[in-house]
């Protein structure tokens, strides 16, 4: 009943399109149970009579009713399918939208592959049962409802006897039905799983071809498809099962009722044509139950699809999102006695006590070895994460108190491996800032020194860039990032390893478009590379999740026995190595 309350609740806005459908329902359940009397009146009154007039009106009568049968029953199926590929669309786009509410935490803990599978295979489920099987259901049930009144109408007698095996075979249906639902969700979170193996290797094709892990990746997913087929195949013998106790039990009845019907016409009891209508209900009838039973192992398919939904629906995610909405911000930061652990590990501390600040339009450099705790100090400015300890600023105020929003449109973020939608260069611009002019794409383009190599394409801006831009070069994938932190005009730039991926070029060409960057905004570098880290006003140098040395280039290259110069030594020698 909760799930029917919550499917019920997302087709509320739907409600006008169900009761159009549920007036054309009534009116072709209406045609569909006046029909059998019809015949009867033909048998009994007409041929018996032997009159030809009243034979041609009953005939007459008989298509009139079919006509509106059939006409009602299209608008009745368009009423009601066009309500739920509505609701199934609205149920998607806020899925979608409540998916991507959820904060980091949550998408560590889950695989692409099970929540693409939440959007596809899931709803997919629940779009069958909320559009056309919703439909099919209330008919069945309307003219099930329907015959039985008219079956009592035309002879008590038998129909106390279909009435007698209705209950158990309710029985059956609820227990199969519980069994259908708790397998239907199995299946799903199985075929979830194979659905996440498969978006892991499709990915990751370059990586799976470049190891000849082929046969791998094809294993693993047929290990997870057989699983899921297995489960398939268990629902499928549930169902056979069900059909095939319901199949025998209606058609035993159906002859019960000829030999009895036909028992009470041969005694004068019942007419043939009273017998024929009655028949005729119950064939009706008979169709109608069948039709519910098929209905309702659906019905518990789609209710154990919806739990799996409704699990992240109903999901508020962990971080509560602060009020300081319209509040302008200068560009200052400061991280206060920062401790933190990521809450997939949080036996394992990345930050122990992280202090450091940035004035506005301050340029800090941010070096260390893999795994110091560079990196998560975007995390935390972005609040990705909340730290456990300590406390991370923004003009002086914790970066907890601002919208996400607000904070997050202040912060253009260039990483070591940025991401691209799969639409034009020009769109992927733009997405800094959205409602930016053509005029303002073209700036900032030629800023990052892209807009050459983009009016190099035959489609220019216009083009494609593909999969995460796959179509474009590491330099120029980072150059359109650059641009789209430009035209975004943030308070803070974080380069987080923006360059050091690149080829020789390709770095130069990054490095003179960011050198117009630096000093302009307060920018936080994240960097291997000497040559990146210094021109920056201040560097930080980490290490095990602590700063250890804090000053300019000059000042730490004097300190022989630091980190730092230990660092540009071991760089020093690695390149006179490849020299």
């Amino acid at each position: 009943m909760k799930t029917w309350k919550k499917l019920l609740q997302l087709s509320r806005n739907e409600w006008p399109l169900l009761g159009w459908g549920l007036l054309f329902l009534a009116l072709s359940s209406a045609a569909l149970l006046a029909y059998p009397h019809s015949i009867k009146r033909i048998i009994d009154e007409a041929i018996a009579q032997k009159d030809q007039s009243q034979l041609n009106t009953a005939a007459f009568f008989a298509l009139g009713l079919f006509l509106l049968q059939s006409v009602t029953s299209a608008l009745r199926y368009y009423f009601f399918t066009l309500a739920g590929e509505r609701t199934v669309k609205r149920l998607r786009e806020n899925l979608f939208g409540k998916i991507l509410s959820q904060d980091m935490a949550f998408f560590d803990g889950q695989k692409t592959g099970e929540l693409l599978g939440r959007l596809s295979s899931d709803t997919a489920v629940l779009q069958n049962a909320l559009s056309v099987n919703i439909s099919m259901l209330v008919r069945a049930l309307a003219q099930a409802v329907g015959g039985l009144v008219m079956l009592f109408m035309t002879s008590a007698t038998l129909t106390f006897f279909i009435l007698v095996i209705i209950p158990p075979l309710g029985f059956f249906g609820a227990r199969f039905g519980k069994k259908v639902k708790a397998i239907s969700r199995k299946t799903q979170d199985a075929l979830a799983a194979s659905s996440g193996v498969a978006e892991e290797g499709i990915s990751g094709v370059r990586t799976v071809k470049a190891f000849a892990q082929e046969p791998f990746e094809k294993a693993r997913y047929i290990e997870r498809l057989n699983k899921s087929f297995q489960l398939s195949k268990e629902k499928i013998g549930v169902i056979a099962q069900f059909t095939n106790v319901v199949s025998l039990v209606g058609l035993a009845s159906l002859v019960f009722v000829v030999w009895y019907g036909g028992t009470m016409v041969i005694s004068g009891e019942m007419t043939v044509g009273t017998l024929t209508s009655f028949l005729l209900y119950v064939m009706t009838v008979g169709f109608s139950v069948g039709m519910l039973g098929s209905l309702w192992t659906d019905f518990m398919a789609a209710f154990g699809a919806s739990e799996r939904i409704f699990e992240i629906l109903e999901k508020t995610p962990g971080m509560n999102d602060g009020a300081l909405i319209e509040r302008p911000i200068k560009g200052s930061l400061e991280f206060s006695n920062v401790h933190f652990a990521y809450p997939a590990r949080t036996e394992l501390p990345v930050l122990k006590g992280v202090s450091f600040t940035l004035a506005p339009q301050e340029t800090v450099a941010v070096v260390g070895s893999s795994g110091a705790g560079k990196s998560t100090l975007v995390q935390l400015l972005m609040r990705f994460y909340d730290v456990q300890q300590g406390s991370v600023l923004v003009d002086g105020v914790d970066v907890k108190n601002y919208s996400m929003t607000t904070l997050r449109q202040a912060i253009g973020l260039v990483s070591q491996e940025p991401v691209l939608v799969s639409e034009s260069l020009f769109d992927n611009i733009r997405y800094g800032k959205p409602e930016a002019t053509e005029a303002e794409v073209m700036q900032a383009a030629k800023l990052a020194y892209a807009h050459d190599f983009i009016t190099g394409f035959p489609d220019g801006y216009q083009t494609l860039v593909g999969e995460r831009g796959v179509q474009l070069s590491g330099g120029q994938k980072q150059r359109v990032a650059i641009a789209r932190a430009l035209l975004k005009n943030p308070q803070f730039l974080i380069l987080d390893e923006a360059t050091s991926a690149l080829d020789a070029e390709s770095e130069h060409l990054v490095q003179k478009a960011l050198e117009g960057l630096l000093g302009k905004r307060t920018t936080l570098i994240i960097a291997h590379r000497l040559s990146t880290v210094k021109r920056a006003d201040k560097i930080l140098v980490m290490q095990n999740g602590t700063v250890v040395q804090v000053g300019t280039h000059a000042e730490l290259m004097n300190e022989t026995q630091g980190t730092y110069h230990k660092l540009v030594e071991r760089q020093f020698e690695h390149t006179k190595e490849i020299q």
